[in-house]
């Protein structure tokens, strides 16, 4: 069958942007996402093998007994490898896994040992809670026996990492900036003057940092979408919103509650994170809940998300620690490139099929054939499968095919893709078609 190129208006290259909801729901040191149930599987503790709040990259593994080792070596040839892992050969060329360093792969492995790895890979969420984020270790100097308070390297190095990028959104808000000093704070869009705005340095802060793995929310987290509740025997005590759009938590509940309007913290929205750093107290009357080990911690802003794989539970927070929960949603923000391509099937044309029983069975395919020459028979027919309205009576022959895969080649003619309609469709002679192909690339 010819092979019919692509026209310029044939092929089409777009962006499809989406906005995909996530929720996180933190109890009793477990993380639920979107609201999905632990689901156990038939040989696995969890269908997908991996934690509860977890995503699994690539979603290998699903319900498979995890084994790590190579079938067929001493000890497993009669215990085949039930799930599919990485694996590389030590060879010449040096290729290795990024967990592998260059000593261990020199000193442990010799030339043919295989290196494996594991699947699924899963994130979650996680929270850093840090006292004075910005402390760094003292050194001791020998020779002199001096000590240098606060000039080692830092006790919170992934707080570290985002100080320099928050100084840079401080342009969006001043709550983004490491330090502010007290002053006014100007005046409110009613012309009312705003109260004094108490200075800050998050280096002396405790600070609750929320990180969010990219695969949850896209290229970023939609501005406006971020909403943060925190719940006290199921009761609504406080929740944050970035009402503002430029990355301030402000509380806004429950309504007429304490402290109504006041910046808890800041998102960054392309990193996914999020820094709480307010530290008033929550609900009237809420009992402490022993987030850390003094037994007089209320419900803060420092300690929303307690429980996510933060080694917090009722062992270090107390019985009341079960009392609270919390909930965290946003949007996400995702970008996917779309190439739609158009395969057109004109009347007159594509009415030839290349499968064995398009030509009538019982006839000769060859006509001659040696070692001289090779001729197909000329004169053989077309099946002809024209449905007749009339019970023993064959209709009229018309030619017609059913179509059922596109093919798609390169400028080399090497097929790079199959496209499989769900039903064959019945082309005449006399009939026009064109396909929509779309790929997300």
């Amino acid at each position: 069958m010819s092979l019919k190129k692509f026209q310029d208006k044939d092929i089409i290259q777009n962006t499809m942007r989406a906005y995909p909801r996530v929720k996180f729901f933190i109890f009793d040191s477990v993380v639920y996402y979107n609201d999905e149930p632990a689901l156990s599987g038939a040989t696995a503790g969890h269908v997908k093998n991996v934690p509860a709040g977890h995503i699994s990259l690539y979603e290998y593994n699903i319900d498979r007994i995890l084994h790590h080792g190579i079938a067929g070596e001493p000890g497993n040839a009669s215990d085949p490898a039930k799930s599919i892992y990485p694996f590389i050969t030590k060879q010449s060329q040096g290729a290795k896994f990024s967990t592998v360093s260059a000593t261990s792969y020199t000193t442990d492995f010799v030339y043919g040992d295989i290196m494996t790895g594991s699947y699924p890979l899963s994130a979650s969420i996680t929270r850093n809670y840090f006292t004075n984020a910005g402390q760094r270790d003292n050194i001791y100097n020998e020779e002199t026996g001096e000590v240098l308070l606060n000039a080692g390297p830092p006790k919170n190095p992934k707080y570290y990492a985002l100080r320099n990028r928050l100084n840079f959104y401080g342009t969006l808000s001043e709550h983004y900036n490491i330090t502010a000093s007290t002053n006014h704070a100007g005046f409110d869009s009613d012309g009312s003057a705003l109260p004094e705005r108490a200075g800050w340095n998050k280096d002396q802060q405790s600070i609750n940092l929320i990180s969010i793995p990219s695969i949850f929310y896209g290229t970023s987290i939609d501005p406006g979408t971020v909403s943060l509740k925190w719940y006290f025997s199921g009761s609504l005590i406080g929740e944050l919103q970035d009402i503002k759009q430029n990355g301030e938590l402000i509380q806004v509940g429950p309504a007429g509650s304490a402290n109504s309007g006041s910046v808890a913290g800041v998102v960054m929205y392309n990193e996914g994170f999020m820094l709480l750093t307010g530290s008033w107290d929550l609900g009237d009357g809420a009992p402490a809940i022993g987030i850390l080990a003094s037994s007089t911690d209320k419900p803060k802003w420092i300690y929303f998300g307690a429980g996510a794989q933060d080694g917090i539970g009722v062992s270090s927070g107390g019985t009341s620690f079960l009392s609270a929960s919390f909930d965290m949603s946003f949007h996400g923000h995702t970008d996917t490139q779309v190439i739609t391509m158009f395969a057109h099937a004109p009347k007159g044309m594509v009415n030839i099929s290349n499968n064995p029983t398009y030509i009538k069975s019982g006839q000769l395919k060859m006509l001659h054939t040696s070692s001289n020459i090779y001729e197909e028979n000329p004169n053989r027919l077309i099946a002809n499968v024209v449905s007749s309205s009339f019970h023993g009576h064959n209709a009229d022959f018309k030619r017609q095919v059913y179509i059922s895969k596109i093919a798609i080649y390169d400028e080399n003619k090497k097929l790079i893709g199959i496209a499989s309609l769900a039903n064959p469709i019945l082309k005449n002679e006399q009939d026009d078609y064109s396909f929509k192909l779309k790929l997300d690339i």
